[in-house]
């Protein structure tokens, strides 16, 4: 499962909404505007600075840019498939 950290006001957070979309991942999108997915973003990755911040199995992978790289890392050769 994919969670998306973002803002509906920050371009590159719309941009890994539409990437998930693109390859037909599953994702769960948590605006940081509600103060309880802000806290708990905050308990996460406590250094975080920048938006959008992507979680992929357990895992932070980063923004926008670890996001494309990830999606391409991991797509099966040949087949185009995640």
């Amino acid at each position: 499962m994919i969670t998306i950290y973002g803002s509906s006001d920050c371009t590159w957070c719309e941009k890994a909404k539409q990437l998930a979309e693109q390859y037909e991942l599953k994702y769960e999108y948590k605006s940081i505007k509600d103060k309880d997915n802000l806290r708990d973003l905050k308990a996460l990755i406590p250094n975080a600075t920048t938006i959008p911040q992507i979680i992929w199995h357990g895992r932070n992978i980063g923004g926008y840019t670890e996001f494309a790289s990830e999606i391409e890392n991991t797509r099966t050769v040949g087949d185009g498939q995640i």
